[in-house]
């Protein structure tokens, strides 16, 4: 009763929400307001609105926003924080919009697609759905996954083809190791105990994964590890087909570079999700010259996949193909030099920095001497 009742007041609050987003965009339309009001004189005659003074000095409540889940802090290369907020999730409450609507003059947000489907409703059916348009318009800058992102923003907010994974790329030694693994995949052990059915197995896209294994173990014999599909007592895992007894590994939730280990041991990494912002293992496969066997239908790390970097997908109509496309091509991809050349800190540092000073330098003033910018603390 508990869980129903706070998940009936989530879609209220998100219904309400919307009709406030609605009733402010209406109400700033027509008034044409500004940050600063001019002032009239008695005989009628009006000055223009004084201009801002944009300080580069953190606002006070930066470091109390940020303690929120939804606001992403922003640091330069020296790791100062700027007064920009990126929000990575719809609000979890009430407060946090208020947080939002009090400050949003003072301090600059960002949208960023960093979490299921977001800006959009999600599709998982274990998440609190809100209306469509609700998050799309309501910041000035998105920085988003979509291919086509003209039919999803309104025309007034500024985009970047920008993700979490972009950034802080692991930086793994050279020295080939031995191939153990035909792939792997990363898993999430949240759903074990449910046989792998709740929210984080359909993010990871587990009924695909299933369908996948039994083509993997069955005709073509191969070999992999799934990263987190037993619980942390190492006691119960996700069931799996009896094809695949013998050929595949089941872990554990591991540390980072337990899952590394693993990852530089297979021929490549197998992302199947649909509903995912851009996971993280995609460029860090990359940069361990690990290419990727993608679900072509992904909403972010679509951008990854290219002729040095792996293959996609479709469905299962396709995945044989694509299955011996990958494995008949291991010797001809270049991940890493690939990767290297387009992402990672030092060029998406640079590429926000210049995404913020191109659209919104008269909303914020960054320290002195700033070069890069660097979503944090994810």
């Amino acid at each position: 009763l508990n869980e129903s009742m706070k998940s009936d007041g989530i879609r209220v609050f998100h219904l309400l929400l919307f009709l406030l987003v609605a009733l402010s965009s209406s109400q700033s339309g027509k008034s044409g307001s500004t940050d600063e009001e001019g002032t009239c004189e008695a005989d009628g005659t009006c000055n223009a609105p004084k201009k801002k003074t944009l300080k580069a000095k953190l606002h006070p409540k930066y470091t109390t926003l940020i303690k929120e889940y939804p606001f992403q802090p922003v640091m330069n290369e020296r790791g100062q924080y700027v007064n920009i907020i990126l929000v990575r999730s719809p609000f979890r409450s009430q407060a946090q919009y208020d947080m939002f609507k009090k400050y949003e003059k003072k301090i600059l947000f960002i949208g960023m697609c960093s979490f299921e489907d977001f800006p959009l409703p999600p599709e998982n059916p274990y998440s609190r759905k809100f209306p469509e348009t609700l998050y799309t318009g309501l910041f000035p800058g998105f920085l988003h996954m979509f291919r086509e992102p003209e039919k999803i923003f309104p025309k007034h907010v500024k985009l970047l083809l920008m993700s979490q994974s972009d950034f802080a790329l692991p930086d793994p030694p050279r020295q080939p190791v031995p191939k153990v693994y035909d792939f792997t995949f990363s898993g999430s052990d949240q759903d074990v105990h449910n046989d792998c059915k709740g929210w984080s197995s359909f993010a990871k896209n587990w009924t695909f994964v299933l369908e996948s294994l039994k083509v993997m173990c069955e005709e073509y014999n191969m070999t992999g590890v799934l990263i987190a599909t037993k619980d942390k007592q190492n006691k119960t895992r996700c069931r799996i087909p009896k094809a695949c007894k013998g050929l595949i590994l089941q872990t554990p939730f591991l540390t980072q570079d337990q899952y590394f280990a693993y990852l530089r041991q297979g021929r490549f990494a197998f992302i199947p999700q649909v509903h995912d912002a851009s996971p993280r293992v995609t460029t860090q496969a990359l940069m361990h010259d690990v290419p990727l066997l993608m679900n072509k239908n992904i909403l972010g790390g679509w951008k990854y996949v290219n002729n040095n970097t792996g293959e996609f997908f479709n469905d299962m109509s396709d995945f044989r193909e694509s299955l011996e496309r990958i494995r008949g091509n291991l010797q001809s991809y270049s991940p890493r030099k690939w990767v290297s050349k387009n992402y990672g800190d030092r060029i998406s540092g640079v590429r926000l920095y210049q995404f913020i000073e191109d659209n919104f330098k008269d909303r914020v003033k960054l320290p002195e001497g700033t070069i890069a910018l660097f979503p944090t603390g994810a």
